[in-house]
């Protein structure tokens, strides 16, 4: 029996199957289901092989050994910054399904430890270098940003000196707002709640305020330097969204008033243009 019939199988067999098939190390199907990762039919990567993994999360079949080989055989192949920087092909998959699988196995221990230390630097850069922003596609879920984000919240929140990386995650951010990309797939809230994430754990308010000048400072000047152009014009749109997000958000919550306000003045000057 080949891979996908197994794979079949135990989907079909339930958690039941999927118990008694696991009793076993089988160390090999586990290294194949990471490698089915890279699979560019989204049938197999996503229907099966991904929601394979999360019943055996969900479920509670795998060991903790079990979870062991899957995640240095995610490390061993480094897939989680397999081909970044890379558009348009099937590679940001991988990225944004490592993402996934990384977040669905760590144990706390891990997460809170040195490995979680790693795989947070390499998930930032994930976030930064990632070049290829589609969301969701007629080839499965090319979530790469969100899902990066998502681990990193996972990751960071774990840590005790989580100022150590505010720079690093701040930078990252910035990054997608040049990308000549707009987000349509609430991105910009998992992006947000990073930032509340840094706030909340210490990061003081007046590096989040600096952080935003800079970002309407290099705005400006693309708009001095180029004009109208249609650079200009979707990092004014990605910028402006994601700072109204921003600013809701802290409204809502009664936070930062001092941030809320520079926010504000921003979003007015620059909703005018």
């Amino acid at each position: 029996m080949d891979f996908l019939e197994q794979s079949t199988q135990l989907l079909e067999g339930g958690v039941t199957a999927q118990r008694e098939f696991f009793q076993q190390a089988q160390t090999d199907f586990l290294h194949t289901m990471v490698q089915e990762i890279e699979n560019e039919n989204p049938q197999v990567r996503d229907e099966i092989n991904y929601r394979l993994l999360v019943d055996l999360v969900q479920y509670r079949v795998l060991s903790e050994l079990q979870s062991e080989v899957i995640i240095n055989e995610l490390l061993n192949r480094n897939l989680l910054l397999k081909s970044i920087g890379y558009q348009n092909d099937s590679s940001v998959f991988t990225r944004a399904l490592s993402a996934d699988w990384y977040r669905l196995l760590l144990t706390d221990d891990q997460i809170s430890g040195e490995l979680g230390q790693k795989i947070l630097k390499d998930a930032i850069k994930l976030m930064n270098d990632e070049q290829d922003l589609r969301a969701y596609t007629a080839q499965g879920l090319a979530y790469s940003v969100g899902n990066s984000a998502l681990l990193i919240y996972v990751l960071l929140d774990a840590q005790d000196n989580s100022n150590e990386y505010a720079a690093a995650v701040l930078t990252a951010i910035q990054s997608n707002f040049w990308k000549s990309n707009v987000f349509t797939d609430d991105e910009e809230e998992r992006l947000i709640a990073l930032i509340q994430l840094l706030l909340n754990k210490g990061c003081a308010e007046e590096i989040v305020i600096e952080w935003i000048e800079q970002i309407f400072d290099r705005l400006e000047l693309i708009s001095q330097v180029e004009g109208f152009s249609p650079k200009l014009l979707k990092s004014r749109t990605q910028i402006l969204n994601f700072m109204k997000s921003l600013y809701f958000d802290l409204k809502f919550k009664n936070k930062n008033p001092k941030l809320q306000s520079i926010i504000s003045i921003f979003i007015q000057k620059w909703n005018r243009l």
